[in-house]
């Protein structure tokens, strides 16, 4: 499938995770969209998303709604309308969320420690979701790979003063490195394409496929020293190297995690809850005609 059927198809499946309690405006004093903590996937029809353990490290560092206990953390999703050129946007709750806890590797182990590999559990079911890559050897140097997700979270979607864009975006490049060395099963791997805050937690996905063959999850930082006469200054600059988690270790961990006895209350279907959302945005075409100024 070409990248614009690939996206069509992923977009759905995709979440980035909020502070949904957070009250930041534009200059109009407008609502704005909020602080994106990463990106996730729905990796299970029960409405598991797959995201990093790093990212979800973070919740916990948001203060809940005061009086309440509330907590911050949601979820954003957006679908395709009934109409055509319309879209839906929906909050979904998380209810909870769960790190790899262990990890132990049969013989010499090349990649992080303990994966960075997450579960969240949001407050739907029946979605669709992402398969995993997991015959072997499905990730090849100079593999074609796309990720989707948030880089530089909020930012890109509200640069022009309002929530002008309602999706995440598409990213193209290659399997840059695997390592130890190529292999059916590796234990990690590169893609050129620049990890920035938000995208932590990006599906990167076989195009001809769909499938997942990895979850974004590090950069590889480049370090350099500003140096005056009484100060010394690390910079740290982000790299088209980019460090991600195969998938394979990542279908593993969410079998097992799914061995788990977990209680999950009653939650509605993505039908039920899209039918309470009800509106879809406008139908974005427009008419205009061009008047040109002389700038002073």
């Amino acid at each position: 499938m070409n990248l614009n059927e690939l996206f069509t198809n992923v977009n759905p499946t995709i979440v980035c995770f909020i502070n949904k309690l957070e009250q930041t405006t534009n200059n109009q004093g407008k609502p704005i969209f909020p602080q994106i903590i990463g990106t996730g996937f729905f990796a299970h029809p029960s409405g598991i998303a797959i995201t990093n353990r790093h990212v979800i490290a973070a919740f916990s560092r948001y203060p809940q709604k005061p009086g309440t206990n509330e907590s911050p953390i949601g979820a954003i999703s957006f679908y395709p309308g009934e109409k055509e050129g319309t879209w839906q946007m929906i909050v979904h709750t998380v209810l909870d969320w769960y790190g790899l806890g262990h990890f132990q590797s049969t013989g010499e182990w090349f990649g992080q420690e303990l994966p960075d590999i997450g579960f969240v559990q949001l407050g739907v079911k029946d979605v669709p979701y992402l398969q995993c890559a997991t015959e072997n050897y499905a990730i090849r140097i100079g593999l074609n790979i796309a990720t989707v997700g948030y880089p530089m979270g909020r930012l890109p979607l509200t640069i022009l003063g309002k929530l002008h864009q309602a999706t995440p975006f598409i990213r193209h490049g290659i399997v840059s490195s695997v390592f130890p060395f190529p292999c059916a099963q590796p234990h990690g791997f590169t893609i050129d394409i620049m990890q920035q805050g938000g995208s932590s937690g990006s599906p990167i996905l076989d195009p001809e496929t769909g499938k997942v063959i990895g979850l974004m999850k590090s950069s590889v930082p480049e370090v350099d020293q500003a140096q005056s006469q009484t100060i010394s200054i690390g910079i740290v600059y982000n790299t088209n190297i980019s460090i991600a988690e195969p998938a394979h270790i990542i279908d593993k961990a969410l079998a097992e995690f799914l061995k788990q006895p977990r209680e999950v209350p009653p939650v509605d279907t993505l039908a039920e809850l899209r039918a309470k959302y009800q509106m879809d945005s406008p139908n974005t075409g427009f008419e205009w005609e061009t008047i040109i100024t002389k700038e002073s």
